[in-house]
């Protein structure tokens, strides 16, 4: 039985200054995270080394333990969800790799004088390299910036996120894997979306920031994979977090 945790990221300076719309002027292409981010991160990722942190045992299967005993970590390259998997990759002493296609919607990109979006380099392998050392990056990342294209529309949005979910299905189905994934809220909405069969009501997507799955920062949310069916056993999972730490 192969296991997935979809964890956001810990709160953004992007997080801390919304209000309500994408067009504020603090706005930044690829934040990082805030001071309270960061006891977000210490806190998730001590929850997720505790050997008696995850109770919740998969019903048809004897419960082994009451840990997560995780085995591998992702993240996407967005600097958010590095700093707040670097924590949990530390703590449970994973090897911590970032995974091309897990990134939020849109990828990198700033807003023109029209408002039309517009797609932005992002960092080359050298910038993770320098700072983020420790980290394991794609064989395809180079120099030129991992994003350097225009903005994600709907529809590459869709279609990327159903290849995401076919390869971490494909893999988990056959594996006892206890996976990590540090991603974004509207990933980790479509993720679920994709999984389950949901669809994307345009009411929810085109005009207003209304997901299906709300997801609260270093929220954790369990999908298991058995027998080739998946179990979401839980979303939004935050009691980890004292209330003062509690963010979108």
């Amino acid at each position: 039985m192969g296991r997935l945790y979809l964890i956001r990221h810990a709160q953004s300076r992007n997080n801390q200054n919304w209000t309500g719309s994408d067009f504020h002027p603090d706005r930044e292409p690829d934040p990082d995270i805030t001071e309270r981010g960061h006891f977000q991160a210490r806190a998730l990722a001590a929850h997720l080394a505790d050997p008696n942190g995850e109770p919740r045992q998969h019903p048809f299967l004897p419960a082994s333990s009451s840990g997560y005993g995780l085995t591998h970590a992702f993240c996407s390259l967005m600097s958010r969800a590095i700093l707040t998997a670097e924590y949990v990759a530390k703590a449970c002493a994973l090897e911590l790799c970032a995974h091309p296609k897990v990134f939020e919607k849109y990828g990198i990109y700033e807003f023109d004088a029209a408002r039309n979006r517009k797609g932005l380099a992002g960092p080359g392998r050298q910038y993770f390299v320098d700072r983020f050392p420790d980290l394991r990056l794609p064989d395809s990342l180079g120099e030129a910036g991992w994003w350097s294209r225009p903005a994600e529309d709907e529809a590459g949005f869709v279609d990327r996120m159903h290849d995401v979910v076919a390869e971490f299905k494909a893999w988990l189905e056959v594996s006892d894997a206890r996976a990590a994934l540090v991603a974004h809220g509207d990933f980790i909405d479509q993720f679920i979306n994709e999984l389950m069969g949901v669809s994307r009501h345009s009411g929810n997507y085109d005009q207003a920031w209304v997901a299906n799955w709300a997801f609260h920062n270093t929220s954790i949310s369990r999908v298991d994979f058995v027998s080739g069916a998946q179990h979401v056993v839980y979303l939004n999972r935050v009691d980890h977090l004292s209330p003062e730490l509690i963010s979108w």
